[in-house]
């Protein structure tokens, strides 16, 4: 075979096995972008389930995040709370001790005057992935006050559905409760979500989401509207997915 030939195909087989090499990683790498960064909640679902089917290949990446969580705070927030929402999806033992260490950074305090992902995120690994609360935590910590409450609230957490009308009164709500009643689960989480422009109906749906989910089949759109969260002034919006994940994890639990 003439040496042009042979160094040709030798250099075409070298070309494939770098593809190879960089189709794998990149293929990983872009998804968790996905997650951190993308609008598209299709985008998104497609990346979790990805990270779902196969959470080894990601979990350097989460555990790196999660490290970096008090600095991006600062530079990238969006990322940084979603970060931690994608680490309460997986699931790994190594998360909880790298999430503890941020609890008494002063951002991170700042971050949970009210409902915050740090705390979520450790609430569900402790009530359902088995992790025990370190008993040295500083309890003066307004975030480790903050997690020990909650963590004892979910300890009375039910699946007992109410009516949006005894959470949420006022004239305002009356304007927008004829789009809230009546709507299926899936209704109320389409409303809640990035594609509804008035945050006032977003925020009454994930009013009515907290006190009506009881399944779980609806846990990981749920966890998409963390993903896509918005923030008002006390928290509210976060407080009430929040509650709407935990009774979808108990919901899980109990097999429904």
């Amino acid at each position: 075979m003439p040496y042009f030939v042979r160094y040709s195909a030798t250099l075409i087989w070298l070309l494939s096995v770098v593809a190879a090499f960089a189709d794998g990683p990149a293929t990983a790498r872009d998804s968790y972008d996905t997650l951190l960064h993308s609008q598209s909640i299709a985008d998104q679902r497609e990346a979790l389930q990805a990270a779902l089917a196969d959470p080894e290949k990601y979990l350097p990446r989460i555990q790196q995040s999660l490290r970096d969580y008090p600095q991006l705070l600062r530079t990238d927030p969006t990322a940084a709370s979603r970060a931690v929402y994608v680490s309460a999806v997986v699931r790994d033992s190594s998360f909880p001790p790298i999430l503890v260490r941020s609890l008494g950074v002063p951002n991170v305090i700042e971050e949970c005057e009210y409902a915050c992902p740090v705390v979520f995120a450790l609430t569900i690994q402790t009530y359902f992935a088995g992790w025990k609360l370190p008993t040295n935590l500083d309890s003066q910590l307004t975030t480790v006050h903050d997690l020990e409450a909650g963590i004892e609230r979910m300890s009375r957490l039910n699946l007992k559905t109410g009516s949006l009308g005894y959470e949420v009164q006022g004239p305002a709500v009356e304007k927008d409760r004829a789009e809230i009643e009546g709507k299926t689960e899936g209704d109320l989480i389409r409303l809640a979500g990035p594609t509804t422009p008035s945050l006032e109906t977003r925020l009454l749906a994930a009013f009515q989401l907290e006190n009506s989910v009881s399944a779980s089949k609806n846990r990981i759109n749920l966890y998409l509207l963390a993903l896509n969260e918005f923030k008002d002034a006390s928290g509210e919006y976060r407080t009430a997915v929040y509650e709407s994940i935990y009774r979808a994890e108990l919901a899980k639990a109990q097999g429904k």
